[in-house]
């Protein structure tokens, strides 16, 4: 029976949409970059942001970021249902990050720290 299991499971629920945000930890909460994503990223993976134009063309060099933590924003039981009687879903996901040190070195240090100090 485990392989019937994920026919249960509706398409809509495996293709959801939710507001992926991107966030710098080390500079005051900087928004670096906010979409409509269906993949959530984990902590310790490498996000690679690039910056297009209104033709899909690149305009700078991509950066790469280490994720530092994610923020899953869960409506709460007692949320109410949409007027079309849907139950609540997740739409906001929060992505905090830092600079990828082991690209550059010298961010070592100062990474290490933020990072130690998260943990606490």
């Amino acid at each position: 029976m485990l392989g019937d299991a994920p026919r249960s499971v509706p398409a809509i629920l495996e293709h959801s949409m939710v507001t992926l945000r991107v966030v710098r930890h080390d500079r005051h909460e900087q928004l670096l970059a906010e979409c409509q994503s269906t993949v959530l990223p984990e902590r310790g993976e490498v996000l690679q942001l690039d910056t297009i134009d209104a033709s899909g063309e690149m305009t700078r060099p991509s950066t790469l970021w280490r994720v530092v933590s994610v923020t899953v924003h869960i409506p709460s039981i007692a949320s109410a249902r949409s007027a079309e009687g849907a139950l609540p879903l997740v739409n906001n996901v929060e992505v905090t990050v830092l600079p990828d040190i082991s690209l550059v070195p010298e961010f070592a240090a100062a990474a290490e720290k933020i990072l130690s100090e998260s943990k606490m």
